[in-house]
């Protein structure tokens, strides 16, 4: 919520919506750390103050080398799934919603864990995975 305190930010989501779910805007930790040390903001002003108003969003379907394309020149992306949902009136309409925000050491934390292996092609060293 862009007008919450950046002294509740700190323990809040990364990503922020306006009171209709839509998203309104992102913050970072390090870009609250510049601010604040800078004295460009303090602990009691809204998060609108140090809020990214413009960002990437990808679905959640968006292949992952589309997604390092955009962390070429973004320090992070928002990751978004439709939700279908019914209004008052019971007509059905798709919800934006917030699935997570990935960043470059996202991307490399998940190729690292999901490389082969200079010694096995599935990181098992050619043991099935079973210990011998």
């Amino acid at each position: 919520i862009p007008s919450r305190r950046l002294s509740k930010a700190v323990v809040s989501t990364q990503s922020t919506g306006d009171s209709d779910g839509s998203i309104a805007g992102a913050i970072t930790l390090h870009n609250m750390m510049r601010k604040v040390t800078s004295g460009k903001a303090a602990a009691g002003d809204p998060v609108s103050k140090i809020m990214y108003n413009q960002f990437q969003k990808v679905s959640v379907d968006t292949p992952l080398f589309a997604v390092s394309k955009i962390l070429d020149h973004d320090h992070f992306v928002v990751v978004t799934k439709g939700w279908q949902c019914y209004d008052d009136e019971g007509i059905e309409t798709e919800k934006e919603m917030i699935y997570g925000i990935l960043s470059r050491v996202d991307i490399v934390n998940y190729i690292m864990k999901n490389l082969p292996t200079a010694n096995g092609s599935d990181g098992t060293n050619g043991t099935n995975g079973h210990d011998e």
